[in-house]
């Protein structure tokens, strides 16, 4: 009697490994699901911002794809009104050689889209 519960515990433990296994397949899965959810709505949110910074532009300038093309290539942390203020300001005004290197970047960003847009919207 002694010697068949070891044998039946093994025997137990050998058939619920799969079970095991299965739920750290399910975990996994449930986990790759929420990341996707989280990309789903910051992907939602970019666009959302994006949509935004188009309005304002239609409102101000009124060019279809010129507004579109702003919308969607502004830097994520710039605002229509950031924008605006990049243009019409200049790189010593700005303060440029005293920002950070991640700072230049998006004032380069920045007026990179702007030229891309004008030969988009206008242009083409």
């Amino acid at each position: 009697m002694t010697r068949r519960v070891p044998i039946l515990f093994l025997g137990c433990l050998l058939l619920a490994a799969p079970l095991y296994a299965g739920q750290d397949d399910m975990q996994e899965k449930i986990q790759q699901l929420e990341q996707q959810i989280q990309e789903l709505k910051a992907l939602k949110a970019r666009q959302d911002v994006g949509k935004q910074k188009t309005d304002q532009c239609m409102k101000a300038i009124g060019e279809e794809k010129f507004c579109g093309c702003i919308g969607t290539n502004l830097p994520a942390g710039v605002t229509f009104e950031q924008y605006v203020h990049t243009l019409v300001t200049t790189k010593d005004e700005l303060g440029y050689d005293a920002m950070t290197p991640e700072q230049q970047k998006s004032v380069d960003d920045t007026l990179k889209a702007r030229d891309r847009c004008v030969d988009k919207g206008f242009f083409n």
